[in-house]
């Protein structure tokens, strides 16, 4: 799906949210929440090339694999963090956003501290070279 095709999706899901808020809440919510998941999936399709993108991109630089696993976990954290609080700020709960937002942001934490762990190394390593 193309960002036009992306974007008319979300502007016809906002317009018909719009007309049926002051109706029917429950539905426009629903309405969003599942305009939201279309929109989501038709992204998620475009991992598997990606996917093969940055496997091409670390065999040539020679990277640490564990690294980029990190890396693509803390992203995928992120982007699932991002969808489920604008999903409870849409469905008007503020207070459950912003909780799932800590947790996000705990669990980005705890999934790179093996990098803190090896750039805690290097600096010890070259304070005492």
């Amino acid at each position: 799906m193309s960002i036009v095709a992306i974007a008319a999706t979300a502007i016809a899901a906002v317009t018909v949210m719009a007309v049926l808020k002051p109706k029917n809440g429950e539905i426009a919510v629903m309405l969003g929440a599942s305009a939201s998941v279309v929109i989501l999936l038709s992204v998620l399709s475009n991992t598997a090339e990606v996917f093969s993108k940055l496997n091409e991109i670390i065999a040539g630089a020679g990277l640490q694999t564990n690294y980029v696993v990190i890396l693509l976990k803390v992203i995928g954290i992120c982007l699932v963090t991002e969808f489920a609080a604008n999903t409870c700020r849409d469905a008007g709960s503020s207070s459950l956003a912003s909780n799932v937002t800590l947790a996000g942001k705990l669990m980005v934490t705890v999934t790179a501290l093996p990098l803190y762990s090896d750039i805690l190394g290097v600096v010890k390593n070259l304070l005492s070279w």
